[in-house]
């Protein structure tokens, strides 16, 4: 296969993609070229390039920017130089650099947010989504913010975050909850949702990405609407294994890997005593 055949795979399956402005586009290396191995992985960090790049990948499909900004286009916020290191390298390698974001975020069954659904154990159909389906409206189990923190703190831990942060009271009980895709988490939208009884969630899970403390923190508090807080990356990180075994059987005759990358953080607690 050639590397193009991917791009137009996905321009089939994404009708909801607005084609004609999406950034999934092939932003380095030569669309044309056979593909030997194809490379999965969350965002196109120099390290995972490398080690792509070394496994034969020469086709790597990133989920986020290649250089540091959404259109991937040059910044007065990162000096130029930092990407043009990396666009050297890339040049040098021949590996060529196809970006799914927008087809992926919301690709029924396989993509970002029913990935993340699934993982997190939320069974079935949302009750209530917006029309762009970046947020689900999920029945839980009836039980406190804290033991659901806790819940999704154990499901996490096998992709890298043994912790969630809470904003509002753990004490709170939880039977609806809203969820975003990755950084699409704007609070006051999300807490709009509501069920065919007209019930809107009780808790919501967000991004650290998609969220502010002050701004979106300090709103919640004051409705008692606790948050649940999570790494962008781990957010995604279901979706993109999805993302290769979905390219493993659409492209059966080419080798995919998926590379984990999970939370982009260490958490370092104080040494009591």
């Amino acid at each position: 296969m050639r590397a193009l055949e991917i791009d137009h795979h996905m321009r089939q399956v994404g009708a909801w993609v607005d084609w004609s402005k999406t950034v999934d586009t092939f932003k380095l290396g030569e669309p044309s070229m056979e593909v030997q191995g194809i490379a999965v992985a969350w965002q196109s960090q120099l390290s995972t390039l490398k080690a792509a790049h070394a496994l034969g990948c020469n086709l790597f499909v990133t989920h986020e920017p290649t250089f540091y900004t959404h259109l991937d286009s040059v910044s007065g916020e990162f000096p130029k130089v930092h990407a043009e290191a990396k666009r050297a390298w890339l040049t040098e390698t021949g590996l060529i650099i196809y970006r799914c974001h927008d087809v992926w975020d919301v690709m029924p069954t396989h993509g970002i947010r029913d990935s993340w659904a699934r993982g997190l154990g939320l069974d079935g159909p949302p009750l209530a989504e917006d029309e762009r389906r970046w947020y689900g409206l999920y029945a839980v189990p009836r039980q406190t913010v804290h033991a659901l923190a806790q819940d999704f703190a154990a499901r996490l831990s096998a992709i890298g975050q043994d912790q969630v942060q809470v904003v509002g009271d753990l004490t709170r009980t939880a039977e609806r909850l809203a969820i975003g895709t990755g950084a699409a988490c704007r609070v006051p939208h999300m807490a709009q949702l509501q069920d065919k009884d007209g019930r809107r969630p009780d808790a919501l899970l967000v991004t650290d990405d998609g969220m502010s403390f002050w701004r979106d923190g300090s709103w919640a508090q004051d409705r008692d609407l606790p948050l649940l807080v999570v790494n962008h990356a781990t957010a995604e990180e279901w979706g993109m294994q999805s993302l290769a075994e979905y390219l493993k059987v659409q492209f059966p005759g080419v080798p995919v890997r998926h590379f984990p990358q999970g939370c982009q953080y260490s958490s370092v607690r104080a040494v009591s005593g």
